[in-house]
């Protein structure tokens, strides 16, 4: 099944009206990656204050935000950092009360940032401390560089992850190079397209899934519980028929967006999409199939959204927390074919 879903939707947005929620969510695009998300986001009908923060002055022409704040301006005079972190890193301490009183008031704010350059890397983990101060869910999603960009760009990201992880509560990790084993095909502007509504997506869910009616909601609470504590973490995705549901929760399992072993996860959020026909019955399946390879003391919470555009189809996005990532080498965990066998008789 792949990405079938996920391209379409990501490449046919709807621009209707934004659902009101009562929780406050401001998103922030971190350098010119991460600016570059906040655009797209833009298009996504997102309930969220959209915040840009960068070094590049003449990047901002094109990037589409509620705010924008230029770093290190009278030192950099625009022209960004030279991929240079520490310089990143300084010009936004230099701007922490600016960016403090423009973060102050939300219950959740996400950080958005590719990782291997100067503002990104350098500016990001001092934003996400300035975040924590306000007392707000932290939540950093970032990207890691194509391998073919080279391996000083790597080393930074790897470093820039741990700083990341200091002060977010969660650091949701995703593998540029993934997506491309994913989706060979595509052009790579709408392969980032992809990743920024897969980015999208997910804040979506988790603020409709604490704020509107659904078959199955989760407390803000419950949501401050499993991401409060996260560390390191990444997101499954997956798509399948209503009638055979083992089918996406193999799907799910076998599309992460970044390399890991996720049997030691600590904690799952599962969000499941599907028809007017959709059951609890088989909400609780999926969800059953998708726990039963993680740690048995795993913090779990399920929430389910019925949406007419998948009768008779569903789509899973799984945010699992307190992952092994390469950084941190460990044997890598595969699903063998009789895990493989249990997991559909599990579903079935």
């Amino acid at each position: 099944m792949g990405l079938e879903y996920l391209v379409r939707d990501a490449l046919a947005l709807d621009y209707g009206q934004r659902p009101e929620t009562g929780i406050r969510i401001k998103v922030v695009g971190i350098g010119g990656g991460g600016c570059n998300s906040i655009t797209r986001l833009s298009k996504q009908g997102i309930n969220a204050e959209l915040i840009a923060i960068n070094t590049d002055k003449t990047h901002f022409s094109i990037v589409n935000a509620h705010k924008k704040v230029l770093l290190g301006e009278k030192i950099l005079q625009g022209g960004g950092t030279g991929g240079n972190p520490e310089i990143g890193e300084q010009v936004a301490q230099l701007a922490a009360k600016e960016i403090y009183n423009i973060l102050d008031g939300a219950d959740i704010i996400f950080t958005l940032a590719g990782l291997g350059g100067g503002t990104g890397s350098g500016a990001g983990p001092v934003i996400n401390e300035i975040a924590k101060e306000t007392g707000a869910l932290v939540v950093s999603m970032v990207t890691m560089p194509f391998k073919a960009e080279g391996k000083k760009r790597w080393n930074i990201a790897e470093t820039s992850i741990e700083r990341f992880r200091k002060y977010a509560n969660t650091v949701i990790v995703l593998d540029n190079n993934r997506l491309l084993e994913l989706a060979p095909k595509l052009p790579l502007v709408k392969a980032f397209a992809i990743m920024d509504y897969l980015i999208g997506d997910v804040i979506k869910n988790l603020a409709e899934t604490v704020t509107l009616p659904s078959l199955m909601n989760i407390d803000f609470s419950d949501l401050v519980a499993i991401m409060r504590n996260g560390g390191t973490s990444t997101i499954l995705y997956g798509e399948g028929n209503y009638y055979t549901p083992q089918d996406a929760v193999m799907d799910t399992l076998n599309n992460p967006l970044m390399d890991i072993d996720y049997k030691g996860a600590t904690g799952a959020l599962i969000h499941i999409t599907g028809g007017s026909d959709m059951t609890l019955h088989t909400v609780y399946k999926i969800a059953e199939g998708i726990t039963s390879g993680i740690r048995e003391d795993a913090e779990v919470k399920i929430g389910a959204r019925i949406d007419n555009a998948y009768t008779k189809k569903l789509k899973i996005t799984t945010i699992l927390t307190g992952v092994h990532t390469p950084y941190a080498p460990r044997k890598e965990v595969r699903m063998e074919p009789n895990m493989l066998q249990d997991l559909i008789s599990i579903v079935s």
